[in-house]
């Protein structure tokens, strides 16, 4: 009687160490932007609106807003639709199959590499793209953005 009360004493502290270290891990991407934006940071709802283009120019600078994704098939753009949107690449394309459709929108460019994503935002002042979280920055002119939880 006292080991099972030692051993589900022990599979508790397991489980809540466990939980406590997921709810702390950092999002495996990073927001970025050119460095010249004055944004520091936004909401995951501010970031979604502005890659399903419902938010067309930066407040702060008045440029227009020139969202990029990866390729659909690339990990990282699966991890950023998961955690921005809420959805699935999938539901994220039908999305923009209505748009088209509809004549209401065009999804925003795509790039091959997160390089190829870094030169982009690099050279649009009013770009906004994603990268993997462990991707240096350091030799392109942009910045990551904190990512305000609401």
């Amino acid at each position: 009687m006292k080991n099972r009360i030692v051993c589900m004493t022990f599979l508790l502290l397991l489980l809540t160490n466990g939980l406590v270290s997921i709810a702390e891990e950092p999002a495996p991407f990073s927001i970025i932007v050119h460095a010249s934006n004055p944004v520091t940071q936004l909401s995951k709802e501010d970031v979604s609106n502005m890659f399903l283009k419902k938010v067309k120019q930066w407040k702060e600078s008045g440029e227009a807003v020139l969202p990029v994704d990866l390729v659909e098939d690339s990990p990282v753009r699966s991890q950023f639709s998961e955690s921005i949107h809420g959805r699935k690449i999938a539901s994220i394309k039908a999305y923009w199959q209505k748009q088209i459709f509809s004549g209401r929108g065009v999804p925003p460019e795509e790039r091959k590499s997160e390089n190829e994503m870094l030169k982009y935002v690099s050279d649009n002042p009013g770009a906004i793209g994603y990268i993997a979280a462990s991707t240096p920055i350091d030799t392109y002119n942009v910045k990551i953005l904190k990512i305000e939880e609401k």
